[in-house]
């Protein structure tokens, strides 16, 4: 998918490090990269009430979203081969620092122009985080665990987005400073974060002079492989763009239209999306991944059951019952957004199906298409 234009540099692992540690260095990974992905959807609950107090819209709002697509789309670009030079760690804390400086933003921000920065500086530490770290889970658990790599880089990546929405909702709805609290307690949970992925072991030896390259996204050659592709990219597109909808605008649309002004539920029906996505992409049947068919069926139905919880939520009386039927109608939707043809999941350093097996490679490959155009690609990565 991306052509490499930089010279052909390739990590070397180093010999196994002691089977202990190289355990617990992968959990300890997975637990910061759950925590990073976290932190990229905190935000998310709180919009609503930043809105009136800084005087901004539901376009302000798609915009800030857009820039944290955006700051994670140049970093996959810009910087995802850099821990093949430079090694693994060094782009981890980099990625956890940008963590804790983009939560100091969020506490300082009073305007519109300081919460675009924050989430252009948190979309920049996740794609660098995200395309390092499965990098080094691949190295840490060995070639032959190949699929428990692919499942904890899914798990943590689903699993962290849905649980930031809640965690926020929790902390806003029931703590003592609604948009504040819960980024002091994130900030805080960064320190051993920090401490975690110094500890952890480092696999790459082959260090040379840092040094960044950009690369031009390419369609790949070959009449099957191009068709293969741009069926992938279609579903990946339109599976975003109904869970980018959804996420940037419910929040809002559950306050403003349907009364519900319990932030703990929002984030919860926030992140319910997320949560549905890692079920499907993680208990999906074989026949799902390999099938062309159930993608779509499964965003026809659930766009359709979507719009007529909205249609028929808004009609009715009782707002608690609007609000459940909205939710109940994010289900489907949801499991559009993590079916397994229509949200990519990366494996170690490459995309692939948390239910098939995928060779470790370094993190420059994440944003490659496989050159053998017989393997087919199932989708995911997290949306802002």
């Amino acid at each position: 998918m991306i052509d490499d234009i930089a010279s052909d540099v390739r990590a070397q692992a180093v010999p196994p490090v002691d089977g202990r540690r190289a355990r617990a260095g992968f959990w300890l990974v997975a637990a910061v990269y759950t925590l990073v992905m976290l932190g990229g959807t905190l935000p998310m609950p709180l919009y609503a009430l930043w809105a009136p107090r800084m005087g901004f819209g539901p376009f302000t709002t798609t915009l800030v979203f857009a820039v944290y697509a955006l700051g994670t789309v140049l970093a996959l670009m810009a910087f995802a081969s850099l821990s093949d030079r430079v090694g693994r760690r060094p782009l981890l804390t980099a990625a956890v620092l940008a963590a804790a400086t983009n939560t100091a933003l969020f506490l300082l921000a009073d305007d519109v122009g300081t919460l675009l920065a924050a989430r252009f500086l948190c979309g920049t530490g996740t794609g660098v985080f995200t395309a390092t770290a499965t990098a080094a889970l691949g190295e840490l658990a060995g070639a032959e665990h190949t699929r428990r790599v692919s499942t904890v880089s899914t798990a943590a990546n689903m699993g962290g987005l849905g649980l930031g929405t809640v965690a926020a909702g929790l902390f806003a709805q029931y703590g003592a400073n609604p948009t504040h609290l819960v980024f002091w307690v994130y900030l805080a949970s960064l320190v051993p974060a920090f401490l975690a992925v110094i500890v952890t072991p480092e696999r790459v030896t082959a260090r040379q002079r840092p040094a960044t390259s950009v690369r031009r996204p390419t369609i790949p050659d070959g009449r099957a492989a191009r068709t293969e592709f741009l069926r992938a990219a279609t579903a990946v597109l339109v599976a975003f763009a109904v869970s980018g909808l959804f996420s940037s605008l419910v929040p809002s649309f559950l306050r403003e239209q349907l009364r519900v002004h319990n932030v703990a539920a929002v984030g919860a029906e926030v992140g319910l999306l997320f949560i549905v996505a890692l079920i499907a992409q993680v208990a999906a049947p074989e026949r799902w991944i390999t099938g062309r068919r159930p993608a779509p069926a499964f965003l026809v139905a659930g766009v359709a059951v979507f719009e007529a919880g909205l249609r028929h939520g808004h009609c009715r009386r009782s707002l608690p019952e609007r609000f459940w039927r909205v939710q109940a109608s994010a289900w489907p939707s949801a499991a559009v957004s993590g079916s397994p043809s229509g949200s990519p999941t990366r494996g170690a350093g490459r995309i692939c199906s948390p239910r098939t097996s995928c060779s470790p490679t370094p993190a420059r490959s994440c944003l490659r298409w496989p050159s053998d155009s017989s393997t087919r690609p199932s989708t995911r990565t997290s949306p802002p």
